[in-house]
């Protein structure tokens, strides 16, 4: 038995200056409950996020104002199709709340509009473009399989592991390089809110 209690004494030594840090809680506190604001902000039109924010003091006021902003720079991403752009940019209406400069966020947001939408038509652009390169290629092994089979067959060019592959590559340089000007999008809105908090 007593070995068992110079085990619990010494586990106890161990961990004795281990407590819980009550200011790294509020912290972690205030942050979800600034991100959980932006859930409504972009799904509530008119949601009124500065009353809520306004509802902290403190450090807990920072705390969830840049949760608030973390949560918005999520949001602010490559759309996969266009129903989702409006939705991205009612990210400014929440940036409005904690930003005071409304002149450079709008004119900010503006260029990201047309970012979005020339992602897209990019990105439709080569899926067609890709598309029509491999149809060549998919007539043949169409016929290849018609000849096997002795039945016709209809490809679509997204069953062909060959122009999966090569559409994967193209995607993904086309999005690495509109990331990095989200990427800027993100750094500017940062400096927006470091110069002209609300």
């Amino acid at each position: 038995m007593s070995e068992i209690k110079s085990a619990l004494e010494l586990a106890l030594q161990r961990t004795e200056g281990v407590k819980g840090d009550k200011r790294s809680l509020e912290m972690h506190e205030s942050k979800q409950a600034g991100k959980s604001l932006v859930v409504k902000v972009l799904d509530e039109p008119g949601f009124d996020a500065g009353a809520k924010l306004a509802e902290w003091s403190g450090d807990k006021a920072k705390w969830a104002r840049q949760g608030f902003l973390e949560a918005l720079n999520m949001n602010i991403r490559l759309p996969n199709e266009e129903a989702e752009i409006e939705r991205i940019l009612r990210v400014k209406d929440g940036l409005a709340v904690i930003i005071k400069d409304s002149k450079r966020l709008n004119s900010l947001f503006e260029q990201l509009d047309q970012l979005l939408r020339q992602y897209l038509k990019n990105k439709n652009d080569m899926v067609e473009r890709l598309r029509e390169q491999f149809a060549g290629h998919l007539r043949r092994k169409e016929q290849e399989l018609a000849e096997q089979t002795g039945r016709q067959v209809k490809m679509d060019p997204a069953q062909d592991p060959e122009f999966a592959q090569y559409l994967r590559q193209n995607m993904n340089h086309l999005q690495s390089q509109y990331a990095e000007v989200l990427k800027q999008v993100n750094d500017e809105i940062a400096k927006l809110y470091q110069k002209n908090p609300r």
